[in-house]
């Protein structure tokens, strides 16, 4: 049987090339294009994407913003560019967030065919391999989730830079050189995990038996200072979350993440967004020894596989390298959660080429019919699993419950299908779920600022169902509850505000208002309500004072706009009144109190009849039941 040729060309033959783009594009939409028409999910999306100010546009402000915060953990300015150009394009349309996903992970997968090819010098283990890439349900979470563009798009970065390393290798142009480090860093920026880049180009090198010498390393000197870099930034946004954490549950629970994932890329059922870990971590436990048993076991078998290839050795190297930035990231203040599906999406490749290397043995020219046979059922099975799994994406409820059934200790899948059962009025269900949240905390919870915090915020969040219900003396006390834990806990004492509006007593209200801002000025929910209250008690002008404040924290929620337009009529100031309406039915089209009075303001106003009656027609296709637009419409056409 003839061996693998381990020194890879530069470029892969010119022949099969479009067919092959054509078939991964056609795979990939085959089975993720239900994604395409999945909303957006409350598990980041919230926070990265369609509230997140700083994707509204490009500007020069924005541009700073991206590229001088965090998210608020990581460092990933180009991946919000990218979301910028997706906001250019469709606004908050999920679906365009979701089309670049795919666009995205295709081109990785292809780039990964690619780089098995240069290894490997075989077509079609390497159209095998970018197949297996493309279609493994546990790379589902990176593609379906919109949130997880980091992941895909720093991963195109990653095997363009490997990819023109390998060229460099071949030419020695320098040309190829700077594009593999300028790919490196547009990883980088998009997210750091890529930064274990410099020692797999090592490993590289040391699989093409390069010769060790000083010229090796000071070509990796500019890597390693990205690195570097790169890495100081991230402990940085990291420090919180690295420092939550025992040195023993450390060294335990990285191996449990590694072989979960290995389990997870041969049997890839049972894939959720949240794998918690409940109780102590002792080497008394089954689910620790075990694994880590298995853990040593791999670093055997790698050391051991050098007495007759280095190829082994590599697929296990390249998978413990890449996946190690994550196995540390398991503490999340209250909770241990071991895994997630998007960590393994790197990492994943040095397994697959190993699989590859194994059929390829197993199978020789007189059994290649059969392998063909047995590696087109994977493919298929791997798809079906696949577009199964992007089904729970569709919406929170989906995803949520779907956590739930094979993890039904991880609260906070409790917490977000709380919130997604009072986004819909169903306050009764709401309140099970963050009571059920409160119960596993309490029980499974790991002591600590964090806890608290986490218990303060549900409070908080139970206490707004029980508002929304009606019961303002019970949500009084749980908002009490959520202060009492965490006294900077601003939307507690926003409810608070809220509750002693609704119970008649402004002056409480006014002082929980600003209570909140004395906390957090920039939180712009309490500049808004502030502005309210003062509206309604006649402070005209210090109401529009505090809107101002609000949109200048958030130009882009659209009941800033409104609220401000109507405290704006009421001095006369109907050209700015206009103006302000008009930026909230643009910000949001279907906000027909604010076409309402943008349409009356015309028509009495402006004395727009026109433009008036656009705005009553389109609250009539929103609305066709809305009285006051009809009543607008027939005063209008009796003024003709």
């Amino acid at each position: 049987m003839r061996t693998i040729d381990e020194s890879p060309s530069a470029l892969p033959p010119p022949t099969l090339r479009w067919w092959i783009v054509g078939v991964f594009f056609f795979v990939s939409i085959l089975v993720y294009g239900s994604s395409l028409t999945n909303g957006f999910v409350r598990w980041d999306d919230g926070l990265l994407i369609y509230e997140n100010p700083a994707i509204r546009a490009i500007t020069p402000t924005t541009l700073k913003t991206i590229f001088t915060t965090y998210d608020p953990e990581l460092y990933i300015p180009l991946t919000f560019f990218s979301y910028q150009i997706d906001y250019l394009l469709a606004g908050t349309n999920a679906t365009i967030y979701h089309v670049q996903n795919l666009l995205w992970h295709t081109f990785n997968a292809l780039l990964v065919a690619w780089l098995m090819l240069l290894l490997t010098r075989r077509r079609w283990a390497a159209l095998f391999v970018g197949l297996l890439f493309a279609l493994h349900p546990l790379h589902t979470e990176a593609v379906a989730w919109a949130s997880a563009r980091k992941d895909v798009l720093s991963t195109f970065f990653f095997l363009a830079s490997l990819i023109a390393y390998l060229a460099y290798r071949s030419d020695h142009q320098r040309r190829t050189f700077i594009l593999s480090l300028g790919a490196y860093t547009l990883g980088l920026l998009a997210k750091v995990t890529v930064v274990t880049l410099p020692v797999i180009l090592l490993l590289l090198d040391w699989r093409e038996k390069r010769t060790w010498n000083r010229s090796i390393f000071i070509e990796k000197i500019p890597f390693f200072a990205l690195s570097l870099i790169f890495g100081i930034i991230a402990w940085i946004g990291k420090t919180d979350v690295l420092g939550s954490s025992g040195l023993n549950e450390k060294l335990f629970m990285a191996p449990k993440s590694a072989v979960f994932y290995l389990e997870k890329i041969f049997a890839p059922v049972g894939l959720s967004v949240l794998y918690p870990f409940v109780g102590d971590v002792t080497l008394r436990r089954a689910d620790i020894l075990i694994p880590l048993l298995l853990f040593f076991a791999l670093l055997v078998t790698a050391l051991v596989s050098l007495k007759w290839s280095r190829n082994v050795f590599f697929g296990i190297a390249f998978f413990l390298i890449t996946v190690s930035p994550t196995l540390f990231n398991f503490a999340k203040g209250d909770f241990f959660y071991f895994a997630s599906d998007r960590y393994a999406y790197v990492p994943s490749i040095g397994i697959f080429f190993l699989v590859t290397l194994a059929l390829t043995k197993l199978c020789g020219e007189r059994r290649k019919s059969i392998c063909v046979i047995g590696a087109t059922v994977i493919l298929v099975v791997l798809g079906i699993l696949a577009a199964i799994q992007a089904r729970t994406w569709k919406n929170s409820e989906a995803l949520f419950s779907q956590s739930l059934r094979i993890s039904p200790d991880a609260y906070v899948a409790h917490v977000n299908l709380g919130n997604v059962e009072r986004y819909r009025g169903e306050e009764d269900q709401a309140i099970a779920s963050y009571r059920t949240a409160l119960t596993l905390l309490r029980e499974h919870g790991r002591a600590g600022p964090g806890l608290i915090r986490s218990q303060s915020k549900i409070w908080s969040n139970l206490a707004s169902a029980q508002r929304e219900q009606g019961d303002l003396i019970t949500a009084r006390s749980s908002y009490e509850e959520a202060l009492r834990l965490n006294s900077k806990n601003v939307y507690a004492l926003l409810g608070l505000g809220t509750v002693a509006g609704q119970q008649g007593s402004a002056s409480e209200a006014e002082r929980w208002y600003r209570e909140a801002i004395e906390v957090d000025t920039a939180f712009a929910p309490a500049h808004l309500n502030l502005g309210a209250l003062l509206v309604n008690t006649g402070q005209l002008e210090e109401g529009i004072t505090e809107y101002r404040t609000a949109l200048t924290l958030n130009p882009f929620f659209p009941q800033s706009h409104y609220n401000l337009g109507v405290a704006l009529a009421k001095l006369g100031r109907n050209d700015e009144a206009i103006g302000t309406y008009r930026e909230a039915v643009r910000l949001q089209p279907k906000f027909t109190a604010a076409r309402l009075n943008l349409g009356i303001l015309l028509f009495n106003h402006a004395h727009d009849a026109k433009a008036a009656t656009e705005q009553f027609e389109q609250i009539l296709q929103l609305d066709p039941t809305n009285a006051q637009a009809r009543a607008a419409l027939r005063q209008i056409d009796r003024q003709r």
